[in-house]
């Protein structure tokens, strides 16, 4: 039933993003479009910042992973950004109506498990490789998209010809870049 309720508020607010901006819209609006009282809002969030939260994390676990193919990782960034193009309204809505950077730091959460399951999976084939290691790449390899990501949203996502030259130039530059560098700090354990 909670599950129930929470997807139940985050419809209702994300139906009424699409009449209006995030500033515009109360704790009040989604109680009444959804049927609920106040207190059931409360008692599923603390604000209507905590939900916005709650909706970016549950898609995210809902972009499937289970298709995911380690060695082709622009695949699951391909699925990422069609993840991101559904959900236009919600993203842009944000961005436009709340501080930027609570925006790229959304985006960095659902992308940095990504990156580390796909920085892991190649961290195994490295040798001495530390852990500490993989968290660096890992966060290296998640700013860049994330950075990659947030200007593409602060373009209003429009995928014209430059969105797609910046999707090439980053596979080409992520290709192997990855293994490169954890190959180099597994190397350095060595000296």
């Amino acid at each position: 039933m909670s599950l129930t309720t929470k997807r139940a508020l985050a419809d209702s607010f994300e139906r009424l993003l699409s009449k209006r901006s995030f500033d515009k819209i109360t704790v009040k609006d989604i109680v009444e479009d959804c049927g609920v009282n106040r207190q059931t809002f409360y008692y599923h969030f603390h604000d209507i910042y905590d939900l916005i939260d709650w909706i970016f994390q549950d898609a995210a676990d809902h972009i499937d992973e289970g298709t995911m193919d380690y060695n082709d990782w622009t695949t699951g960034l391909e699925r990422l950004f069609r993840f991101l193009q559904d959900n236009r309204v919600l993203i842009l809505n944000a961005y436009n109506s709340i501080n930027h950077e609570v925006v790229a730091d959304y985006i960095e959460k659902g992308l940095r498990p990504y990156c580390a399951v796909i920085v892991q999976h190649q961290a195994e084939q490295t040798k001495d490789v530390s852990p500490e290691d993989v968290e660096f790449v890992t966060e290296i390899f998640s700013l860049a998209a994330t950075g990659l990501v947030t200007r593409w949203v602060g373009h209003q996502m429009r995928v014209d010809d430059s969105y797609m030259r910046s999707m090439d130039k980053f596979k080409i530059a992520m290709s192997g870049a990855i293994q490169l560098m954890l190959d180099n700090l597994g190397r350095e354990h060595h000296k």
